[in-house]
């Protein structure tokens, strides 16, 4: 066991819930994009104060900078790539599987329930290995796994 990778409990936990929330990245990504475009103004307290008169402001390109630079908003973009990366090398029994257990609104099927509805055709042992080694591989690629010396 020396120098094996080992997935935690906890790291499979937090790499289904980033796989329930795949579906959403796009969307979280927008919202995100929206906020730093359309940030809420405070209120100007400042009745009859003066502004500076013909002052321009590098909203714009304090905006692209500000998108291009934040953290959320890579960290979404580099999961929805890891994901999209580890789904390309996997086979159709795998993709079946992911598909109906994390990306479904509401699944249907357990893997029993895909196994016993002739949805993959593997056997109860094989369709756990195939779903454990989706989600060691997709906690290998976001940096999420422990090495046991």
């Amino acid at each position: 066991m020396k120098g094996e990778l080992v997935v935690k409990r906890t790291t499979i936990r937090k790499v289904e819930d980033i796989l329930r929330d795949y579906p959403k990245i796009d969307k979280y990504i927008e919202e995100r994009e929206q906020e730093l475009r359309y940030p809420s103004m405070p209120g100007d307290d400042n009745v009859g104060g003066g502004k500076a008169q013909y002052k321009y402001g590098n909203q714009t390109l304090d905006t692209l900078i500000t998108i291009d630079e934040d953290r959320r908003i890579n960290a979404l973009k580099r999961q929805r790539a890891v994901i999209d990366d580890c789904l390309d090398d996997v086979g159709e029994d795998t993709e079946i599987i992911v598909n109906e257990l994390y990306f479904r609104k509401r699944p249907r099927y357990t893997i029993d329930g895909l196994i016993t509805n002739h949805l993959i055709n593997v056997s109860h042992t094989k369709a756990f290995k195939l779903r454990n080694e989706f989600i060691s591989d997709c906690a290998k690629g976001l940096g999420l796994y422990e090495i046991v010396y």
